[in-house]
């Protein structure tokens, strides 16, 4: 995942818990060490491969919202992003000071039926993956082990805390009467904030941009992460940022991707639609910030920095 994970609220034996547990999860899915779980599943060449519960339960999810989703969300681009060159640590790749730009893609067509890539044997651990399939769990695999660490935690008595996964956040019980105040950063000027959120409730907070995971391809072109199913390019949407208030972490990660991908017009109409109850915070290209109606379920307040 190759992010930093920080708590806040929680004790010292449960900080190093949750610090295990996301180090654990890196180890079994990150599709850059090669002796990963998961990167062993992207080398079985169309053969079934035995998997672990935590690979099994991480795939189940990405795959029901890749349904959910038509293929928007899409977790089945690893070759996709190797191809770009992001094929190791992010820490490792290229980067770039200023501003380049993508050759631009083909207009998006109409995503028609899909057909997942993968199959999962509902009787017993076997996944088949469709040969020159590679999966990429980064983001959801954040959102799901921050998910299920808050669950655990609540479970074993821990009735308030924070944790952070490189800007995915889960929070749940009292911060006192005031609520949880949280900040999103300008992607522009990471050091600022541009905006400033009271929660009154409970939430899950994702995070994605277009300008944080940056890097240099063989062309010189500039590339991110964000890759449009229908271009298999970088999406070039009007939105550099997009933020999701939801109940789980996983959702909000992945319908935070799909807002950059779709852009703000058409992503705040599709998720009005399928996803009504969703908080939504979108950053433009040039610097104005788009809010949705549902962030009042989730905010006392909130504030846009000028």
């Amino acid at each position: 995942m190759n992010t930093t994970i920080g708590t806040v609220g929680l004790p010292g034996h449960v900080e190093r818990q949750v610090e295990s547990w996301f180090s654990y999860v890196e180890g079994k899915l990150s599709r850059f060490l090669p002796d990963s779980e998961l990167s062993r599943l992207n080398h079985s060449n169309g053969l079934s491969f035995s998997s672990s519960a935590l690979l099994s339960q991480v795939l189940a999810s990405a795959s029901s919202l890749y349904k959910e989703t038509d293929g928007l969300f899409n977790p089945y681009l690893g070759t996709t992003l190797s191809g770009l060159g992001y094929d190791r640590s992010f820490d490792q790749l290229s980067t770039v000071k200023e501003c380049m730009s993508v050759n631009e893609p083909a207009p998006s067509k109409l995503r028609e039926q899909i057909i997942e890539p993968m199959a999962m044997n509902p009787f017993m651990p076997c996944i088949t993956l469709l040969p020159g399939v590679s999966v990429d769990l980064g983001g959801i695999a954040k959102g799901w082990s921050a998910q299920m660490m808050r669950s655990w935690l609540r479970d074993d008595g821990v009735m308030s805390g924070l944790i952070d996964a490189g800007g995915d956040i889960v929070v749940w019980g009292e911060a006192g009467q005031s609520g949880w105040d949280l900040v999103i950063a300008d992607p522009f000027y990471p050091e600022q904030n541009i905006v400033i959120l009271k929660l009154k409730r409970e939430a899950a907070i994702a995070t994605s941009s277009t300008l944080k995971r940056r890097w240099t391809d063989r062309y010189n072109r500039l590339c991110h992460h964000i890759i449009d199913p229908a271009t298999r390019q970088p999406s070039q949407s009007d939105l550099v940022q997009a933020t999701i208030l939801a109940d789980d972490l996983t959702v909000a990660e992945v319908y935070a991707k799909c807002l950059l991908i779709l852009g703000s017009e058409k992503g705040m109409a599709w998720l009005r639609e399928r996803k009504p109850d969703l908080g939504i915070i979108g950053v433009r290209s040039d610097g104005s910030v788009v809010t949705g109606p549902s962030l009042y379920p989730y905010c006392l307040e909130w504030s846009v920095q000028n």
